[in-house]
């Protein structure tokens, strides 16, 4: 998400893909607007630091920290040394996350896999 600022009028989200900037409007608790005539108090959300970091490569990753908002969410960046290795690290980080939602929503595990032998 590239961002522009806007005066003292907040944080202006422009060129983002569409889940981006839904990600990151409810991680501020604000509301994506069309332009700035529509813009309303109620609309706004609140950050204290809205950073652009250079994480090698050419490559920039935009921090927002110190968010108001009731929201608890993070982003996990995946880089490797070539495209193959990262598309299959971003799908082992996927299934852990999907373990992990379905140990939340019911508390039962079946072991499997070499859990007999460590027992």
């Amino acid at each position: 998400v590239s961002t522009q600022s806007t005066g003292s009028s907040g944080i202006n989200a422009e060129y983002g893909e569409r889940d981006e900037i839904d990600f990151v409007s409810r991680t501020l608790g604000c509301r994506p607007i069309a332009s700035a005539d529509h813009m309303l108090p109620e609309h706004l959300g609140h950050a204290d630091l809205v950073e652009e970091i250079n994480v090698g490569g050419g490559n920039k990753v935009v921090t927002i920290t110190g968010c108001q908002a009731a929201a608890k969410t993070c982003s996990i960046l995946v880089q490797g040394s070539n495209k193959l290795l990262a598309e299959e690290a971003e799908r082992s980080i996927h299934d852990a996350l999907c373990v992990i939602r379905c140990l939340v929503k019911n508390k039962n595990m079946i072991a499997g896999g070499g859990a007999r032998r460590l027992s």
